[in-house]
Parts: C-alpha cells; sequence; structure tokens
C-alpha cells in the first residue's frame, strides 16, 4: 500500500469514527426532550392521583394542584408537538401527494419542511413575547412567575425548528422523494 492511500485510509476511519460518535451524540441530545417529557407526565400524574385522593379520602382539597396539573399539560403539550414533529406524526395528506410526479412530490416536501419550520420560529417569537409580557405575573396559588410556564412554547418552538430542518435536510440530500413522505 503506498503511503497516500495509507494517509486516506487513516483519514477515513477518523472521519467514521467522529461521525459514529457525533451520532450518538446526537441520539444522546434528542433523548433529552423524550425523558423531560417523561417526567413532568409522571409528576402531573402524581399530583392529579394526589388531589383526588385528599379530596375524597381527607375531604381536604390540596389548593395548589389544578395549578400544578394545568403547568403540566401546558409543558406536556408543548414538548410533545416538538416530538411529534420529530416522529413525522403530524398531518399530512400522502395519498394526495402520491399521485404526483417525483420533482413534484419533492418540491411539495421541501415546501412543506419551509412551512413547519416557519411555525416553529412563529413559536418562538409568539413564545418570546408572551414570556416577556408576563414575567411579571405569578399564579395565585403557587406564585409561580408566569413567564415560566409561558416559555414552554419556545421550547416548543426552538424543538420544531430543529427537528425539521434535520428533516428538510434529509430531503435535500436523498434528493428526491421516492414515496409520499408523512410530513
Amino acid at each position: 500500500m503506498r503511503t497516500e492511500e495509507k494517509g486516506n485510509l487513516q483519514t477515513n476511519t477518523v472521519l467514521e469514527k467522529d461521525q459514529k460518535n457525533s451520532g450518538k451524540l446526537y441520539k444522546a441530545l434528542s433523548q433529552i426532550p423524550e425523558r423531560v417529557l417523561l417526567v413532568v407526565l409522571i409528576l402531573t400524574l402524581l399530583d392529579m392521583v394526589l388531589s383526588v385522593f385528599t379530596r375524597y379520602i381527607t375531604g381536604q382539597a390540596i389548593y395548589w394542584a389544578e395549578e400544578v396539573g394545568t403547568f403540566g399539560l401546558v409543558w406536556m403539550t408543548m414538548i410533545g408537538t416538538g416530538i411529534g414533529v420529530k416522529r413525522g406524526i403530524h398531518f399530512a395528506m400522502p395519498t394526495f401527494v402520491g399521485r404526483f410526479s417525483p420533482g413534484v412530490r419533492y418540491a411539495v416536501s421541501l415546501a412543506n419542511h419551509v412551512l413547519i419550520a416557519a411555525f416553529g420560529v412563529l413559536m418562538i417569537l409568539t413564545g418570546y413575547n408572551m414570556t416577556r409580557e408576563s414575567s411579571n405575573m405569578f399564579s395565585p396559588a403557587l406564585e409561580v412567575n408566569l413567564g415560566i410556564i409561558n416559555s414552554a412554547a419556545i421550547v416548543c418552538g426552538v424543538l420544531i425548528v430543529i427537528y425539521e430542518v434535520g428533516h428538510a435536510l434529509g430531503t435535500v440530500r436523498r434528493g428526491a422523494v421516492s414515496s409520499p413522505e408523512p410530513h
């Protein structure tokens, strides 16, 4: 083997290891929203069970249980929306788009990616405005800053943009849409 070929082979091996490691990092990072969603779901569920238990067994309602449930629902909805975009489980019309030629399907797919990412940007901007305007307001029972609750829209928008840009880059890399995509 010539020295040049040996150097190229070593470089390719290093690149493959870097890609493998970055793939592991991406996988670990992409699981964070799902794990946070799971924790929020469990905490919200425990809050609701505790609320029902205290109301019906002890006859005393917990004054903060409804707020915790509402805050949990807001965060679950926003994080869940981002995860839905990641998995491509949102509204689509594959039967309709499937009737077009591959070139038109490709263009529709790219336009779809752009529109979904634009919606994510809209969520970021709207969430920022809501968070800023409510940053001096507090919830009645827990006295939690409502800016924290409203910042869930920012998180949702960031997740949508990140995941949809990833989907768009995958579509561009493939160069064509062979079958109707779910998004």
